[in-house]
Protein backbone atom coordinates (compact mmCIF):
# COMPACT_ATOMS: atom_id res chain seq x y z
CA UNK A 1 0.00 0.00 0.00
CA UNK A 2 1.35 3.32 -0.96
CA UNK A 3 1.41 6.04 1.57
CA UNK A 4 -0.92 8.93 0.84
CA UNK A 5 1.75 11.38 1.81
CA UNK A 6 3.95 10.41 -1.06
CA UNK A 7 1.32 10.57 -3.73
CA UNK A 8 1.68 14.20 -4.73
CA UNK A 9 5.40 13.89 -5.31
CA UNK A 10 4.85 10.91 -7.53
CA UNK A 11 2.31 12.72 -9.56
CA UNK A 12 4.68 15.63 -9.96
CA UNK A 13 7.44 13.29 -11.25
CA UNK A 14 5.09 11.63 -13.68
CA UNK A 15 3.87 14.97 -14.93
CA UNK A 16 7.42 16.13 -15.49
CA UNK A 17 8.18 12.97 -17.43
CA UNK A 18 5.08 13.39 -19.61
CA UNK A 19 5.95 17.01 -20.25
CA UNK A 20 9.47 16.01 -21.32
CA UNK A 21 8.19 13.40 -23.65
CA UNK A 22 5.69 15.88 -25.13
CA UNK A 23 8.36 18.47 -25.74
CA UNK A 24 10.58 15.84 -27.31
CA UNK A 25 7.78 14.79 -29.63
CA UNK A 26 7.10 18.37 -30.58
CA UNK A 27 10.80 18.95 -31.33
CA UNK A 28 10.97 15.84 -33.48
CA UNK A 29 7.85 16.97 -35.35
CA UNK A 30 9.36 20.33 -36.13
CA UNK A 31 12.56 18.71 -37.31
CA UNK A 32 10.63 16.39 -39.60
CA UNK A 33 8.75 19.31 -41.18
CA UNK A 34 12.01 21.16 -41.91
CA UNK A 35 13.55 18.22 -43.83
CA UNK A 36 12.28 17.85 -47.52
CA UNK A 37 10.38 14.77 -48.15
CA UNK A 38 12.05 12.40 -50.64
CA UNK A 39 10.54 12.78 -54.13
CA UNK A 40 9.36 9.71 -55.81
CA UNK A 41 9.03 9.26 -59.63
CA UNK A 42 5.38 9.60 -60.52
CA UNK A 43 4.01 6.44 -61.86
CA UNK A 44 1.61 6.19 -64.75
CA UNK A 45 -1.94 6.64 -63.92
CA UNK A 46 -2.68 3.03 -64.26
CA UNK A 47 -0.09 2.10 -61.58
CA UNK A 48 -0.99 4.76 -59.04
CA UNK A 49 -3.93 2.85 -57.75
CA UNK A 50 -3.43 -0.85 -57.13
CA UNK A 51 -6.84 -1.83 -58.19
CA UNK A 52 -7.88 -4.49 -60.54
CA UNK A 53 -9.35 -3.25 -63.81
CA UNK A 54 -9.60 -4.37 -67.35
CA UNK A 55 -7.59 -2.28 -69.79
CA UNK A 56 -8.43 -2.20 -73.50
CA UNK A 57 -5.62 -1.15 -75.76
CA UNK A 58 -6.95 1.27 -78.35
CA UNK A 59 -5.36 2.73 -81.43
CA UNK A 60 -4.29 6.27 -80.64
CA UNK A 61 -6.65 8.73 -82.22
CA UNK A 62 -5.82 12.12 -83.60
CA UNK A 63 -5.84 14.94 -81.15
CA UNK A 64 -9.23 16.12 -82.22
CA UNK A 65 -10.78 12.80 -81.09
CA UNK A 66 -8.97 12.55 -77.70
CA UNK A 67 -11.19 15.08 -76.01
CA UNK A 68 -14.89 14.76 -76.71
CA UNK A 69 -15.56 18.39 -76.06
CA UNK A 70 -16.81 21.18 -78.19
CA UNK A 71 -14.03 23.36 -79.50
CA UNK A 72 -13.59 25.96 -82.28
CA UNK A 73 -12.03 24.94 -85.58
CA UNK A 74 -9.09 26.59 -87.24
CA UNK A 75 -10.27 29.40 -89.58
CA UNK A 76 -10.27 28.42 -93.24
CA UNK A 77 -8.45 30.22 -96.04
CA UNK A 78 -10.52 33.22 -97.06
CA UNK A 79 -12.25 32.81 -100.40
CA UNK A 80 -12.51 35.41 -103.12
CA UNK A 81 -14.92 38.18 -102.54
CA UNK A 82 -17.56 36.83 -104.84
CA UNK A 83 -17.68 33.55 -102.89
CA UNK A 84 -17.41 35.03 -99.38
CA UNK A 85 -20.72 36.79 -99.71
CA UNK A 86 -23.38 34.68 -101.39
CA UNK A 87 -25.46 37.62 -102.43
CA UNK A 88 -27.13 38.32 -105.71
CA UNK A 89 -25.56 41.13 -107.71
CA UNK A 90 -25.79 42.37 -111.26
CA UNK A 91 -22.68 42.35 -113.42
CA UNK A 92 -22.15 44.98 -116.05
CA UNK A 93 -21.68 43.39 -119.47
CA UNK A 94 -19.00 45.10 -121.51
CA UNK A 95 -19.95 45.91 -125.08
CA UNK A 96 -18.81 43.35 -127.59
CA UNK A 97 -15.80 44.70 -129.46
CA UNK A 98 -15.73 44.97 -133.19
CA UNK A 99 -12.84 42.89 -134.48
CA UNK A 100 -11.70 42.51 -138.04
CA UNK A 101 -12.67 39.24 -139.66
CA UNK A 102 -10.10 38.17 -142.21
CA UNK A 103 -11.56 37.20 -145.53
CA UNK A 104 -9.91 34.63 -147.82
CA UNK A 105 -8.47 37.53 -149.80
CA UNK A 106 -6.93 39.03 -146.66
CA UNK A 107 -5.47 35.70 -145.59
CA UNK A 108 -4.02 35.30 -149.04
CA UNK A 109 -2.57 38.80 -148.81
CA UNK A 110 -0.96 38.07 -145.44
CA UNK A 111 0.64 34.96 -146.87
CA UNK A 112 1.97 36.90 -149.86
CA UNK A 113 3.59 39.72 -147.91
CA UNK A 114 5.26 37.22 -145.57
CA UNK A 115 7.10 35.63 -148.49
CA UNK A 116 10.66 36.87 -148.96
CA UNK A 117 11.88 37.67 -152.48
CA UNK A 118 13.08 34.48 -154.18
CA UNK A 119 16.86 34.27 -154.55
CA UNK A 120 18.38 35.49 -157.78
CA UNK A 121 21.17 33.53 -159.51
CA UNK A 122 23.22 35.74 -161.85
CA UNK A 123 25.59 32.86 -162.68
CA UNK A 124 22.74 30.72 -164.07
CA UNK A 125 21.52 30.90 -167.67
CA UNK A 126 18.55 28.99 -169.09
CA UNK A 127 18.57 27.95 -172.75
CA UNK A 128 15.41 26.62 -174.36
CA UNK A 129 15.88 24.78 -177.67
CA UNK A 130 12.39 25.14 -179.12
CA UNK A 131 10.26 22.17 -180.13
CA UNK A 132 11.51 18.55 -179.91
CA UNK A 133 10.11 15.06 -180.05
CA UNK A 134 7.03 14.86 -182.24
CA UNK A 135 7.07 18.64 -182.57
CA UNK A 136 9.46 19.36 -185.46
CA UNK A 137 8.82 23.08 -185.58
CA UNK A 138 9.18 24.80 -188.93
CA UNK A 139 10.71 23.06 -191.90
CA UNK A 140 13.89 24.80 -193.00
CA UNK A 141 14.59 22.62 -196.03
CA UNK A 142 13.76 19.16 -197.30
CA UNK A 143 16.34 17.69 -194.90
CA UNK A 144 16.35 20.18 -192.03
CA UNK A 145 13.72 20.91 -189.36
CA UNK A 146 13.74 23.57 -186.67
CA UNK A 147 14.04 21.27 -183.66
CA UNK A 148 17.45 19.98 -184.84
CA UNK A 149 18.87 23.44 -185.50
CA UNK A 150 17.85 24.83 -182.10
CA UNK A 151 19.33 21.85 -180.23
CA UNK A 152 22.65 22.08 -182.10
CA UNK A 153 22.95 25.82 -181.38
CA UNK A 154 22.04 25.25 -177.71
CA UNK A 155 24.89 22.75 -177.31
CA UNK A 156 27.39 25.22 -178.76
CA UNK A 157 26.26 28.08 -176.54
CA UNK A 158 26.23 25.89 -173.42
CA UNK A 159 29.80 24.74 -174.10
CA UNK A 160 31.05 28.34 -174.34
CA UNK A 161 29.25 29.48 -171.20
CA UNK A 162 30.17 26.55 -168.97
CA UNK A 163 33.79 27.11 -169.92
CA UNK A 164 33.42 30.58 -168.35
CA UNK A 165 31.95 29.24 -165.10
CA UNK A 166 28.23 29.60 -165.79
CA UNK A 167 25.57 27.14 -164.66
CA UNK A 168 23.67 26.42 -167.87
CA UNK A 169 20.24 24.75 -167.73
CA UNK A 170 18.73 23.30 -170.93
CA UNK A 171 15.02 22.61 -171.10
CA UNK A 172 15.84 19.55 -173.23
CA UNK A 173 19.10 17.80 -174.05
CA UNK A 174 17.96 15.43 -176.80
CA UNK A 175 15.26 15.04 -179.40
CA UNK A 176 12.78 14.22 -176.66
CA UNK A 177 11.00 17.20 -175.12
CA UNK A 178 9.48 15.64 -172.00
CA UNK A 179 8.96 16.69 -168.42
CA UNK A 180 11.51 15.28 -166.02
CA UNK A 181 8.83 13.94 -163.65
CA UNK A 182 6.21 11.25 -164.33
CA UNK A 183 4.18 10.86 -166.43
CA UNK A 184 6.90 12.47 -168.60
CA UNK A 185 4.42 14.43 -170.67
CA UNK A 186 5.68 16.54 -173.57
CA UNK A 187 6.93 19.99 -172.62
CA UNK A 188 4.41 22.77 -173.11
CA UNK A 189 5.22 26.44 -173.47
CA UNK A 190 4.17 26.96 -169.85
CA UNK A 191 6.46 24.10 -168.78
CA UNK A 192 9.41 25.83 -170.44
CA UNK A 193 8.57 29.11 -168.71
CA UNK A 194 8.24 27.27 -165.41
CA UNK A 195 11.73 25.79 -165.75
CA UNK A 196 13.13 29.26 -166.38
CA UNK A 197 11.24 30.81 -163.46
CA UNK A 198 12.37 28.08 -161.12
CA UNK A 199 16.01 28.89 -161.83
CA UNK A 200 15.69 32.68 -161.35
CA UNK A 201 18.51 33.03 -163.87
CA UNK A 202 20.27 36.13 -165.16
CA UNK A 203 19.14 35.31 -168.72
CA UNK A 204 16.66 33.05 -170.49
CA UNK A 205 17.44 32.50 -174.16
CA UNK A 206 14.68 30.91 -176.26
CA UNK A 207 16.21 29.52 -179.43
CA UNK A 208 14.21 29.28 -182.65
CA UNK A 209 15.05 28.81 -186.33
CA UNK A 210 13.46 29.98 -189.56
CA UNK A 211 14.03 29.75 -193.26
CA UNK A 212 13.10 33.42 -193.77
CA UNK A 213 15.81 36.01 -194.12
CA UNK A 214 19.43 35.77 -193.05
CA UNK A 215 21.42 36.11 -189.86
CA UNK A 216 19.81 36.46 -186.42
CA UNK A 217 16.42 37.84 -185.36
CA UNK A 218 16.14 39.13 -181.77
CA UNK A 219 12.78 39.70 -180.08
CA UNK A 220 11.83 40.92 -176.63
CA UNK A 221 8.39 41.18 -175.02
CA UNK A 222 6.12 44.03 -175.99
CA UNK A 223 4.57 44.19 -172.50
CA UNK A 224 4.58 47.58 -170.79
CA UNK A 225 7.42 47.67 -168.23
CA UNK A 226 6.31 47.46 -164.58
CA UNK A 227 8.05 49.36 -161.75
CA UNK A 228 8.70 46.25 -159.69
CA UNK A 229 7.95 42.61 -159.05
CA UNK A 230 4.94 41.52 -157.02
CA UNK A 231 4.93 38.32 -154.92
CA UNK A 232 2.19 37.00 -157.20
CA UNK A 233 1.27 38.34 -160.63
CA UNK A 234 -0.76 37.13 -163.59
CA UNK A 235 1.02 34.34 -165.42
CA UNK A 236 0.82 36.01 -168.81
CA UNK A 237 2.43 39.24 -167.56
CA UNK A 238 5.23 37.95 -165.35
CA UNK A 239 7.75 39.44 -167.77
CA UNK A 240 6.52 43.02 -167.23
CA UNK A 241 8.94 43.89 -164.35
CA UNK A 242 11.82 42.43 -166.38
CA UNK A 243 11.10 44.06 -169.76
CA UNK A 244 13.66 46.83 -169.26
CA UNK A 245 16.38 44.34 -168.32
CA UNK A 246 15.44 42.11 -171.25
CA UNK A 247 15.81 45.04 -173.63
CA UNK A 248 19.23 45.85 -172.18
CA UNK A 249 20.34 42.24 -172.65
CA UNK A 250 19.09 42.23 -176.26
CA UNK A 251 21.02 45.42 -176.92
CA UNK A 252 24.24 43.84 -175.64
CA UNK A 253 23.77 40.73 -177.80
CA UNK A 254 22.95 42.92 -180.83
CA UNK A 255 26.18 44.85 -180.34
CA UNK A 256 28.15 41.59 -180.17
CA UNK A 257 26.50 40.28 -183.35
CA UNK A 258 27.23 43.52 -185.18
CA UNK A 259 30.87 43.28 -184.19
CA UNK A 260 30.90 39.74 -185.60
CA UNK A 261 29.31 41.09 -188.84
CA UNK A 262 26.31 38.83 -188.52
CA UNK A 263 23.14 40.23 -190.08
CA UNK A 264 20.64 41.26 -187.40
CA UNK A 265 16.94 42.03 -187.19
CA UNK A 266 15.50 43.00 -183.81
CA UNK A 267 12.07 43.98 -182.59
CA UNK A 268 9.28 43.43 -180.09
CA UNK A 269 6.65 40.74 -180.08
CA UNK A 270 4.18 39.08 -177.74
CA UNK A 271 5.71 35.64 -177.74
CA UNK A 272 5.01 32.79 -175.41
CA UNK A 273 6.59 31.68 -173.22
CA UNK A 274 8.65 34.90 -172.96
CA UNK A 275 5.74 36.87 -171.47
CA UNK A 276 5.43 34.29 -168.66
CA UNK A 277 9.06 34.36 -167.54
CA UNK A 278 10.39 36.17 -164.47
CA UNK A 279 13.93 36.83 -165.71
CA UNK A 280 15.63 38.78 -168.51
CA UNK A 281 14.31 36.90 -171.54
CA UNK A 282 14.50 37.12 -175.31
CA UNK A 283 14.04 35.06 -178.46
CA UNK A 284 17.10 34.40 -180.60
CA UNK A 285 15.93 33.10 -183.96
CA UNK A 286 18.56 31.75 -186.34
CA UNK A 287 18.06 32.17 -190.12
CA UNK A 288 20.24 30.74 -192.92
CA UNK A 289 23.63 32.32 -193.46
CA UNK A 290 23.09 32.55 -197.23
CA UNK A 291 20.29 32.08 -199.67
CA UNK A 292 20.75 28.34 -199.30
CA UNK A 293 18.40 27.18 -196.52
CA UNK A 294 20.79 24.39 -195.51
CA UNK A 295 23.50 26.97 -194.73
CA UNK A 296 21.76 27.29 -191.39
CA UNK A 297 23.54 24.04 -190.45
CA UNK A 298 27.01 25.42 -191.21
CA UNK A 299 29.09 24.69 -188.09
CA UNK A 300 31.28 27.83 -188.43
CA UNK A 301 28.23 29.99 -188.84
CA UNK A 302 26.51 28.53 -185.79
CA UNK A 303 29.73 28.81 -183.76
CA UNK A 304 30.11 32.49 -184.61
CA UNK A 305 26.56 33.21 -183.52
CA UNK A 306 27.03 31.27 -180.27
CA UNK A 307 30.31 33.08 -179.59
CA UNK A 308 28.75 36.51 -180.08
CA UNK A 309 25.92 35.64 -177.68
CA UNK A 310 28.37 34.27 -175.09
CA UNK A 311 30.52 37.43 -175.37
CA UNK A 312 27.50 39.48 -174.39
CA UNK A 313 26.29 37.16 -171.62
CA UNK A 314 29.62 36.89 -169.80
CA UNK A 315 29.74 40.55 -168.60
CA UNK A 316 25.97 40.60 -168.22
CA UNK A 317 26.30 38.51 -165.08
CA UNK A 318 27.79 41.47 -163.23
CA UNK A 319 25.40 44.05 -164.67
CA UNK A 320 22.01 42.41 -164.17
CA UNK A 321 19.95 43.34 -161.11
CA UNK A 322 16.52 41.98 -160.19
CA UNK A 323 13.66 44.51 -160.12
CA UNK A 324 12.41 45.91 -156.80
CA UNK A 325 10.20 43.62 -154.74
CA UNK A 326 6.84 45.34 -154.33
CA UNK A 327 4.19 44.85 -151.67
CA UNK A 328 0.74 44.17 -153.13
CA UNK A 329 -2.11 46.52 -152.21
CA UNK A 330 -4.03 45.34 -149.17
CA UNK A 331 -7.67 44.33 -149.61
CA UNK A 332 -10.36 46.21 -147.73
CA UNK A 333 -10.95 44.60 -144.30
CA UNK A 334 -14.42 43.55 -143.17
CA UNK A 335 -15.71 43.77 -139.60
CA UNK A 336 -18.18 41.67 -137.67
CA UNK A 337 -19.29 41.54 -134.11
CA UNK A 338 -17.06 39.33 -132.03
CA UNK A 339 -18.76 36.37 -130.42
CA UNK A 340 -17.93 34.99 -127.03
CA UNK A 341 -17.99 31.27 -126.30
Amino acid sequence: MISSQKTPARYIALGGTFLFLSLTAVALGLQTQQQPAPQTQPQPYKDSFPVSHTQTTQQPQPYKDSFPVTHSQTPQQPQPYKQSFPVTHTETTAPKPQVPVRSPAERHYSALISLPPPPFHPETIVIDPAHGGSDNGSRISDTTVEKDVTLALAFRLRSLLTARGFNVVLTREDDKALNAAPPFAPLTLDDRAGIANHQRASACIFLHATSSGNGVHLYTSELTPAPGELPAAPWLTLQAPWVTQSQQLASRIADALNRARIPLVDGYASIRPVDSTACPSLVLELAPHTDDPDSINDSDYQQSVAQAAANALIPWKSAVKPPPHLTPPAPEPTTAEATTP
